[in-house]
């Protein structure tokens, strides 16, 4: 057995690497029962309750199809807390980087609605 001193880890480097590039853009919320339906545009039904997010048009790619994002699970960290979501919906009026949240979750990552937006940073995990 080898005695030494404990290893110390920077979890912001394990968290690059594990789950590679970082993005950055603003959240907004929608109310997915009314813009766009109980479905999203990667086929799993949605309401606002639900902890999914709509990823911005030119990351998604096209509209028209099921994209490659859908199902990928991300961390979403705003000015009031993060959260681990799904990809299942596209934002047309959203730009890189940027993500529409569920009225919960909008919430509890920025903050009450008044504010209507907030920066963010997310990641795959």
């Amino acid at each position: 057995m080898v005695h030494g001193a404990p290893t110390v880890y920077n979890n912001h480097h394990l968290i690059e690497k594990r789950g590679g590039e970082k993005y950055q853009g603003t959240a907004t919320f929608f109310f997915p029962e009314k813009e766009g339906g109980p479905y999203g545009a990667c086929g799993k039904k949605e309401n606002r309750h639900s902890h999914i997010v709509a990823l911005n048009h030119e990351q998604y790619g096209d509209m028209d199809a099921k994209s490659k994002w859908c199902g990928k699970k991300i961390r979403v960290e705003g000015e009031k807390g993060s959260m681990d979501l799904e990809i299942n919906d596209a934002c047309p009026g959203c730009d890189y980087g940027d993500l529409d949240l569920t009225p919960d979750v909008f919430k509890e990552i920025i903050g009450e609605f008044e504010q209507g937006v907030g920066p963010i940073t997310w990641y795959l995990i």
